[in-house]
């Protein structure tokens, strides 16, 4: 009996022992556990922004979508709708900003199917570019300075200006160094007659814009361009054509002829 009482009083001690050693480890693993749980959340809270110690991570915010109805190029078509030479003929409705230099209508007007508007940054970077939609559209080399583009007259490239004329005498290396005055040539433009549809690929040195239209028929889509044209007042231009009240056929007496036309 003494045996059984001593092995009984063993086995309590040792089960006595091993729970008080169970007990601090267990202690141990769940602080451990908490450690790790609570060094957690300041990650996640670093992770949007947040500035715990030194080594808190920064996430950029995301960029804003940019308006670019509010850019000089887009204002500038606006107030072309807005003129009393070309009063209706653009409406910002029928226009989408692409980017900050380029703007892209869909039939501002019955006639004109789409047009396009583009700015750039350099004479050397327009021309370029001009000549570039001219020899996709022609299909051949670039040409300068023949035929005319008019009521009448579908096919040519030449200079044109605010005096209503289409001089032909100017070479395009005055264009392409900015050496051309406003009184001579205030850009160049293009035009071919295809598919039953006229195409336009014009030049405005005043803001280094480039423009490009195709509509039909064809005499209503040049006095579409023929109107719009002289009323695009950008930046360093001294453009008082808006406040313009003459008729198309009134304001334009030439015969047509090259160096003469409107």
């Amino acid at each position: 009996m003494q045996r059984l009482e001593l092995a009984g009083v063993r086995r309590s001690v040792l089960l006595a022992l091993l729970i008080a050693f169970l007990i601090p480890v267990a202690v141990a693993v769940w602080a451990l556990t908490q450690v790790g749980g609570s060094s957690s959340n300041p990650s996640a809270s670093a992770s949007v922004g947040g500035t715990t110690g030194h080594a808190a991570v920064k996430h950029p915010a995301m960029p804003m979508a940019t308006n670019y109805r509010q850019s000089t190029l887009f204002k500038a078509l606006a107030g072309v709708n807005l003129s009393q030479f070309a009063k209706g003929l653009l409406p910002p409705s029928s226009c989408k900003a692409m980017s900050a230099t380029e703007v892209m209508c869909k039939q501002p007007h019955y006639a004109v199917d789409e047009v396009i508007f583009r700015s750039f940054s350099s004479d050397k970077a327009l021309y370029a570019a001009y000549q570039s939609r001219v020899e996709a559209i022609g299909q051949a080399p670039f040409r300068a300075n023949y035929g005319n583009c008019t009521e009448t007259d579908i096919n040519g490239e030449i200079g044109w200006n605010h005096d209503f004329k289409h001089p032909s005498y100017y070479p395009i290396s005055m264009f392409t160094s900015g050496m051309i005055k406003d009184a001579q040539a205030a850009g160049r433009m293009y035009c071919t007659f295809n598919n039953d549809l006229l195409y336009v690929v014009w030049t405005q040195d005043d803001g280094r814009l480039l423009g490009e239209l195709a509509g039909a028929p064809h005499l209503d889509a040049y006095l579409w361009w023929h109107n719009v044209h002289h009323v695009i007042a950008l930046p360093g231009s001294a453009n008082g054509m808006s406040d313009m009240t003459a008729s198309p056929s009134k304001a334009d007496t030439s015969s047509g002829m090259s160096g003469m036309g409107k």
